[in-house]
């Protein structure tokens, strides 16, 4: 009896945990009715340059475009400058602990490639330049984001030749479990030593101003191009001229996104040479308009109105020239034409005041940098904008026909750094303004570590 009661007993266990239900009424236990455990998606991974980032999070996707690391031959050999990357998820939770490893790749395929997309004569960064400080970069269980930084260091070192330019391609391991687009696997670093001769050492830098916890006159704050930096000078020596050209260096940090370009105020506008507002304002060039998108150019000269047929990249160099032969108004992007509009008489590149990087309103500023910037009282032929893009090469033989020469790339000296100086000598010296509700002074900005490339 008593077997017979243990027997029965297990019976009726089994029975009972057989049929066992969970919240949800679905069978926890039993040969074939076993719930399958969840299947787990593949989490995106997002390479992250965190070097000028404030936090983590900030940090800008790894595109294909490169960074530069730029050195100056009077800089310091030795000198070090830190690059920063890290990781977080497109979306979700980390389910687990892991830890990504960025590495240095040198691969004579990949360094063709990048060759060929970018136009540069570059060879690896040589070892003596650069060192890893750590490589690591770790993600929590249940984190969005990592929780540290890869740091490499790049050295000024004498193993640089002068305007040499290198590469140094950092890439992100992923592990099982995590996935990279293709497109932001890699970091590309351009390294160079500039040695100063031939090419544009700097640039003024217009990008917003930092807030000043100010509200703007009308009582709000936007907080997009909020305080930018603009320049001027007096007009009347750009007026009246039977033939011209304008020229100059620039580099757009970022255009508006859509989600920024739905009020008027803030627009998809943003004015490069010239003002958009004012009847004594005749000429004017400036990116998007009612109906242009915001990395479209287009240009206001001679009562005529020219949509110039080329779409404009985020952080990239480019050289636009205007000319006029009493003839055409013909307009140059990286030397070749790119639209022209007939015009006869005498045309005018300022009013009252020649403005460089000023908008109608302190939200729609450029939002960027700009370097040797010139007027001719000349028409520049396609060769002449082509072999002078970075600097006048004969500038001695050819300084009769400017009336102005901003080279930006340093203040005026004596002017407590609120002018940029005219190099022609004329005297058209710009004057740094601000546009906004900063009540600080403003000052000029200009950027030594870049390296003017055109593609």
């Amino acid at each position: 009896m008593k077997n017979k009661l243990i027997y029965f007993g297990l019976l009726l266990c089994l029975a009972i945990f057989t049929g066992c239900k969970d919240e949800f009424g679905k069978t926890l236990f039993g040969p074939e009715d076993t719930v399958a455990p969840e299947k787990e998606t593949d989490r995106t991974l997002v390479f992250l340059n965190t070097t000028d980032a404030e936090s983590i999070q900030n940090g800008t996707a790894v595109t294909a475009d490169p960074v530069d690391v730029i050195f100056s031959a009077a800089q310091p050999i030795g000198q070090i400058k830190e690059i920063k990357t890290s990781a977080k998820l497109s979306d979700g939770k980390s389910r687990r602990d892991q830890v990504f490893t960025v590495s240095v790749v040198q691969d004579e395929t990949l360094l063709q490639q990048y060759k060929e997309a970018n136009g540069y004569r570059v060879k690896f960064l040589p070892e003596e330049a650069y060192s890893v400080a750590t490589n690591l970069i770790n993600l929590e269980y249940d984190g969005t984001a990592a929780v540290s930084q890869s740091i490499v260091k790049i050295i000024n070192s004498s193993k640089l030749d002068l305007d040499q330019d290198y590469l140094l391609a950092l890439q992100l391991q992923t592990a099982e479990g995590f996935i990279i687009e293709e497109a932001n696997r890699m970091l590309y670093l351009h390294v160079k030593r500039k040695g100063g001769s031939g090419e544009a050492q700097g640039a003024a830098d217009l990008r917003p101003m930092t807030g000043d916890n100010t509200l703007d006159p009308d009582g709000v704050d936007l907080g997009i191009n909020r305080n930018n930096l603009y320049y001027e000078t007096e007009g009347y020596a750009f007026q009246n001229l039977a033939a011209c050209t304008i020229e100059g260096l620039i580099y757009v940090d970022s255009f508006k996104a859509s989600s920024e370009r739905g009020d008027a105020t803030l627009a998809g506008i943003s004015s490069v040479w010239g003002y958009e507002a004012g009847s004594d304002q005749p000429f004017l060039i400036r990116f998007g308009d009612a109906g242009i998108e915001p990395n479209k150019l287009q240009v206001n000269a001679g009562g005529k109105t020219l949509l110039v047929n080329y779409t404009f990249r985020e952080k990239t160099w480019y050289h636009i020239a205007l000319t006029y032969d009493g003839t055409d108004i013909r307009f140059y992007v990286n030397s070749r034409e790119r639209g022209s509009v007939a015009h006869s008489g005498t045309l005018n590149l300022a009013g009252a005041k020649f403005v460089i990087g000023q908008s109608f309103n302190q939200w729609r500023g450029f939002n960027g940098m700009m370097s040797e910037i010139r007027i001719w009282n000349t028409a520049r032929t396609t060769d002449q904008l082509k072999e002078n893009a970075l600097d006048i090469l004969e500038y001695d033989t050819e300084k009769a026909s400017l009336l102005a020469y901003w080279k930006m790339n340093s203040s005026k000296p004596g002017s407590d750094n609120t002018q940029i100086a005219d190099f022609t000598g004329n005297g058209n010296d710009l004057t740094v303004q601000v546009q906004g509700a900063s009540s600080a002074q403003p000052k000029v900005i200009i950027n030594q570590d870049i390296d003017i490339n055109l593609r």
